[in-house]
């Protein structure tokens, strides 16, 4: 018995009682929510209706290679700087950089001389020994930290986040006081080599300081708070 005129065949839906356009759109959704929302807000709807449009008849989910493209593209969108940047935070960054590899031949000079530095204590200054050993201790368990923040700053700087340059300037009064207080304790007499690269770490970082908080930074970052503030309007 032939069904009714008039009657079509019932459209195709998934497990969840879904019909497959709407599967393979709720899918396109969460992954274009990896994008920022500014970006959501004008370009989501017509990125969707391309996406529609090539999708193949009865498709469900997206596709791993659209999923893959998708997701690369949301990446790199929110990992790339806000606008171009001005020579003094570009050089800043690159300071910065620089700053990490300075700490890293910092903790290299410190394992290097620990042995002549701990002798030249134990017979000269046997009374600052045990200060000198914290010391030198927490210098080798501090520097990979630090290395991995001065890279961390420089990413966020890069990116115009003025809450980053606040860090940074905390971050190298940080660096001041540790000077002073190898100072304090005779660095200089018993530990040079690792004076000096303290010394030229907290150069690097100062020159980092001057950049940031020059006028054309300033700048920048003011207009990066304001993007901030109409994306999340």
């Amino acid at each position: 018995m032939s069904e009714p005129e008039g009657r079509g065949a019932p459209e195709a839906s998934g497990r969840d009682g879904m019909t497959d356009s709407a599967s393979l759109e709720r899918g396109y959704r969460r992954l274009l929510a990896c994008y920022p929302r500014a970006f959501r807000r004008e370009n989501e709807e017509e990125i969707l209706a391309v996406l529609m449009a090539c999708a193949q008849d009865g498709q469900q989910r997206p596709s791993l290679a659209a999923s893959a493209d998708l997701l690369k593209g949301a990446v790199r969108m929110r990992l790339r700087p806000r606008g171009p940047r001005p020579r003094t935070v570009v050089a800043a960054v690159r300071l910065m950089c620089a700053g990490a590899v300075v700490e890293l031949a910092a903790l290299i000079t410190i394992m290097a001389t620990a042995g002549s530095v701990k002798s030249t204590v134990i017979h000269s200054y046997p009374d600052a020994w045990h200060g000198t050993l914290l010391h030198l201790t927490v210098d080798e368990i501090a520097a990979p930290i630090v290395i991995s923040l001065w890279l961390w700053l420089a990413w966020a700087n890069g990116r115009g986040r003025d809450v980053a340059r606040l860090t940074f300037a905390a971050f190298f009064g940080l660096i001041t006081l540790s000077m002073l207080g190898a100072l304090a304790q005779d660095a200089a007499v018993y530990a040079p080599a690792d004076l000096i690269a303290g010394a030229v770490e907290w150069s690097v970082a100062l020159a980092a300081v001057v950049l940031l908080f020059s006028k054309p930074s300033s700048r920048y970052y003011q207009q990066g708070a304001a993007a901030v503030v109409r994306s999340a309007g």
